[in-house]
């Protein structure tokens, strides 16, 4: 009786047949493929927006908008949306871009984002059937005439985070304290940043009567300043100060001068960067333990030339990323790390994802001589002995199907 029961429910529930709304006639308005990047709320644009039809490959699309993001130095975001014409007699590209503060709220952001997709998309509705049912709305205020804004703060922008994390069962607690406190000031002409802070993790384990306690701990402060040379030189200075208990340090002090160019001006760097960038270190190190080369302390000169590559364009993105560096001492003492990103849609529906990091490793000067124990090693509280590390990802996503994406559906 329970199986017939069973089979008649799934009977059922397959000849439902759900209630959605039909897409706009395609001769009426344009198709809209709207590739965010995570950087908008996919569902609230498709439901607040209605006047157009969203598919879900390029294609279809009449318009490829394309939506990026980027911290701005206020603290807030600044968005650049790409309307990229797929049909030609709509007429050419267009680009706007919307910054948003950082004190703006989520949904405040979203919908000035919705009011800037909407403002690009008129353009290339004037001569559609549907151009006739939209209507322009224009708020007049006393602040419609524009005016010179007076930055009371001066682009300085100040951060405080800090919070904690307890778990715990019968045998075992985890206590976690991190804090952090930031500032920076950021104009076209300088960058300053500047940033204390503290990880403190203490697990407790207990096996019968015995109980045992591991602590982690690390605390940095970190300074940066960067002049603008012009639109394809920068030269800056960093430091920094460093205590960690995983690493062997009680004290790590290093200064930096850099210098880095971009083959690209600074300004395309929301689609396109290529930059290479060349930093001489100067540094003194204190060890909680007596290391493996037998030393307490020493200093150390370093120099390190690094390379990154990013690339944002309606196929997808791709980022790399090289570092190599060595002490000038011992060239023997080097490093060279790589990271590799590609998001690549191969064709209507068919995207896929790789990426990956690997990095040749003979520069750990900081490990400490009596080597770690199994726990410290199991609960990842010591820095271990290595020559590489490696991690690799592929993925790939396959859809099918109606060619629309209008329908937004939040319930259950």
């Amino acid at each position: 009786m329970k199986t017939l029961y069973f089979i008649s429910l799934v009977a059922f529930l397959f000849l439902l047949k759900p209630v959605t709304s039909q897409a706009q006639d395609s001769t009426g308005t344009i198709n809209v493929f709207l590739d965010c990047r995570r950087a908008c709320d996919e569902g609230h644009v498709r439901n607040e927006i209605q006047f157009v039809n969203y598919v879900r490959s390029e294609e279809d699309a009449d318009i490829h908008l394309l939506i990026t993001s980027q911290r701005t130095g206020n603290g807030g975001e600044e968005f650049t949306l790409e309307f990229i014409v797929r049909d030609e007699e709509l007429g050419g590209d267009k680009t706007l871009t919307y910054f948003s503060a950082e004190s703006d709220t989520r949904d405040e952001r979203r919908s000035e984002l919705n009011n800037y997709i909407s403002r690009g998309l008129f353009f290339y509705l004037a001569e559609k059937p549907i151009a006739e049912e939209l209507t322009i709305y224009h708020n007049i205020s006393e602040d419609t005439q524009p005016t010179q804004r007076v930055d009371n703060w001066d682009n300085w922008v100040f951060d405080i985070n800090a919070d904690t994390d307890i778990e715990g069962e019968e045998s075992e607690k985890e206590f976690s304290l991190r804090g952090r406190i930031s500032a920076e000031r950021i104009t076209p002409e300088w960058k300053f940043e500047f940033e204390l802070q503290q990880d403190y993790d203490r697990q407790t384990f207990r096996d019968d009567d015995e109980e045992r306690v591991f602590t982690r701990e690390d605390r940095e402060a970190e300074l940066l300043l960067v002049k603008s040379l012009n639109d394809h030189w920068s030269a800056g200075i960093s430091s920094e100060a460093r205590r960690s208990t995983r690493n062997n340090y009680s004290l790590l002090l290093e200064g930096s001068p850099a210098i880095e160019f971009s083959v690209f001006p600074y300004e395309e760097f929301t689609s396109r960067q290529i930059t290479f960038r060349y930093r001489f270190t100067f540094g003194r190190y204190d060890y909680e333990e007596r290391t493996i080369y037998g030393k307490l302390n020493e200093s150390q000169m370093q120099q390190q030339l690094s390379s990154r590559i990013e690339f944002t364009q309606p196929w997808g993105e791709f980022e790399t990323w090289i570092n190599a560096s060595a002490f000038l001492n011992d060239f023997d003492r080097k490093r060279l790390d790589t990271r590799m990103q590609l998001d690549f849609r191969i064709y209507r529906g068919f995207s896929i994802y790789i990426s990956g990091e690997y990095a040749l490793i003979n520069d750990q000067l900081s490990l400490p001589a009596g080597g770690i124990t199994d726990e410290e090693q199991l609960l990842n509280l010591r820095e271990q002995l290595t020559s590489y590390s490696y991690e690799a990802r592929f993925g790939l996503q396959f859809s099918f199907g109606s060619i629309f994406n209008n329908v937004v559906n939040p319930r259950l």
